[in-house]
């Protein structure tokens, strides 16, 4: 793909975890039953060797395929596909599918990456690179560009994503044909025209060194919150030294060294952490440690041992959950989430739960999950290991973006202000965009973006 807009390389890759949903083409889906879409597995390990999976059915010609796949190939951030046969997905099990190839890419250490699900003549897309609002103008603007040209606005959609993550965040939310000069190009040399060669390059540099400051501040803040969960776990593991000395017969030896050796594991990851990322692997451990001490204190008091269960999704410094509970986050809806006894009881009388807390940049204070995508990995860490779960839980809340959440982001009403990254612009309330959950916008080459939970741009 011809790459002609002189800002697309600019700046560096935005760390943001936003999730946005975008659909581009036009004409109906077929009215007759859909085969289910294929396993998350098969697509990563075909991902491998190509980026764009194809299921044979789908409506693309073998030119077509070469065409989209080399154009995802010499893309300089990572985007896939899948083209399945159209009816394959439906707005329903797409909100499983596209989270599942995400968190999937996530634990092949591919965790800033973006999908389209090319459903016949009809394309949704998720990402965990930027922001949902701008993902759905960008897919917008690249259809209205290259109507009935699947090849044409895959390579305008691949274009915008890598101006915009190069650091240019105009031109590509912009009307026009930027990969053969109409728009794209006015843009560009009207911003030329303004700061001229050497003022872009110092944006460049300027933008690259905010990013890294914002960076090392979202990291000193989580590994703050981090350091507090590993010292909660070694208070645990000392106000129960005693009790499990005791009571050698009890059995406790095997999962008390668990504990022990999982609450040490922790300190000296913490001490090692350089990048965000890594945090996830220290709430892995706590996770797994906290269970262990779970078991002992199950065995001191002879007590029946504790089922395998996430942490309590409120704060996971209560341990492993005792059941789900029905709960909604504010202006949200209400869905199933793990609970410690303690909080499930407070839900069921109708009262707060005990939320882990954390304070913002703003100096605000607000739950983990309403905190900014930099809390991915620390959610990640304490609920990754339990297949579905963030996805679910977290749809409507800030977090949910950083999963494959197709613009589950935004965040709850009480906790937008002072939350929104770049200032705010990018993001509004539970879900942004326009009429449907997840934005989109109004209707374009007679299809109809606004009024699903995925858009419906068809081609």
């Amino acid at each position: 793909m011809t790459k002609s807009h002189p800002l697309g390389r600019l700046g560096a890759v935005i760390g943001a975890l936003f999730i946005g949903l975008s659909a581009l083409f036009l004409v109906s889906p077929p009215a007759g039953a859909a085969a289910a879409p294929p396993d998350a597995a098969t697509v990563i390990g075909a991902w491998k060797t190509n980026p764009l999976f194809t299921l044979s059915g789908s409506p693309l010609t073998s030119a077509q395929q070469s065409e989209i796949s080399t154009t995802l190939d010499d893309a300089k951030y990572p985007i896939y596909a899948v083209a399945l046969p159209e009816g394959t997905v439906t707005r329903a099990n797409v909100a499983q599918f596209i989270p599942g190839l995400l968190t999937q890419l996530d634990k092949e250490g591919r965790s800033a990456a973006t999908v389209a699900v090319i459903d016949g003549t009809t394309l949704f897309a998720g990402t965990t690179a930027f922001p949902q609002r701008a993902v759905a103008t960008m897919a917008n603007e690249s259809a209205s560009a290259h109507v009935e040209n699947p090849v044409a606005v895959m390579q305008e959609f691949t274009n915008r994503v890598e101006m915009y993550l190069g650091g240019n965040r105009t031109a590509p939310l912009k009307p026009g044909d930027t990969i053969s000069g109409n728009g794209g190009v006015w843009a560009t040399l009207g911003v030329i025209a303004v700061v001229g060669g050497g003022g872009i390059w110092l944006i460049a540099r300027r933008n690259k060194r905010r990013r890294e400051e914002k960076e090392a501040a979202e990291l000193k803040a989580v590994k703050q919150t981090v350091e507090e969960d590993v010292t909660k776990f070694g208070e645990e593991i000392t106000s129960l030294d005693l009790d499990a000395k005791m009571l050698p017969a009890a059995g406790t030896d095997h999962d008390w060294q668990h504990a022990l050796d999982s609450y040490e594991k922790a300190k000296v990851q913490l001490t090692q952490v350089r990048r965000a990322d890594e945090l996830r692997d220290v709430t892995a451990t706590l996770e797994d440690g906290r269970y262990a001490l779970a078991v002992v204190k199950a065995k001191v008091n002879q007590l029946p041992l504790p089922e395998r269960l996430p942490p309590c999704f409120f704060n996971p410094q209560h341990g492993p959950s005792v059941r789900n509970v029905r709960w909604a986050p504010p202006g949200g809806a209400l869905r199933d989430v793990p609970a410690c006894a303690m909080d499930a009881d407070a839900i069921e009388r109708g009262f707060d739960p005990q939320m882990r807390e954390v304070v913002l940049p703003n100096g605000q204070r607000a739950p983990y999950w309403a905190a900014g995508p930099a809390y991915q990995p620390y959610a990640n860490g304490y609920y990754g290991g339990f297949d579905g779960l963030l996805t679910g839980m977290l749809v409507g809340t800030m977090l949910g973006s950083a999963f494959g959440g197709f613009g589950y982001g935004g965040y709850g009403a009480g906790y937008a202000d002072g939350v929104a990254a770049d200032g705010g612009g990018d993001f509004g309330g539970d879900f942004g965009g326009g009429g449907g959950d997840f934005g989109g916008g109004g209707d374009w080459g007679g299809g109809d973006f606004g009024g699903g939970d995925f858009g419906g741009g068809d081609w």
